[in-house]
């Protein structure tokens, strides 16, 4: 009755296989983020969870990628409503937000008014004025 047995050395892997970010997969992470898809959207459209994603460095950059030209186009988008379009309120909010400029005035040097002396060459009728201005 001997038995030879026979052992097979083969252990078992544990968890989900590891995913292959080919270049191909790289590619449609960055359309996906060029569109503003959501860590979560691209991972279910790619066969994926969120947290691979995060966790490799190409798809990092490829979203990074992917982000930045969404917002090229946006603030494309604006500046050409701001000027095609004669867009008064899209040409305010760029100032605002790229020029630092505001509703509110601020009385600095350069933005006080003129002197009336510059505007009006008459001294008697400067005196006219702060009468009528003191009554």
């Amino acid at each position: 009755m001997g038995k030879d047995i026979l052992v097979i050395d083969n252990p078992k892997k544990i968890g989900r296989p590891k995913f292959a970010f080919t270049p191909e997969i790289l590619t449609k992470i960055e359309k996906l983020a060029s569109i503003m898809c959501t860590l979560q959207e691209i991972g279910d459209i790619i066969g994926c969870s969120h947290d691979t994603i995060q966790r490799n460095q190409e798809a990092k950059d490829a979203i990074k990628r992917g982000v930045a030209n969404a917002k090229q186009t946006i603030r494309k988008t604006q500046f050409d409503i701001a000027t095609k379009l004669n867009s008064s309120i899209m040409a305010m909010w760029l100032g605002k937000v790229y020029l630092g400029q505001s509703d509110k005035v601020q009385n600095t040097d350069d933005n006080l008014p003129l002197p009336i002396y510059d505007i009006v060459d008459d001294q008697q009728e400067i005196i006219e004025l702060k009468e009528v201005k003191n009554e």
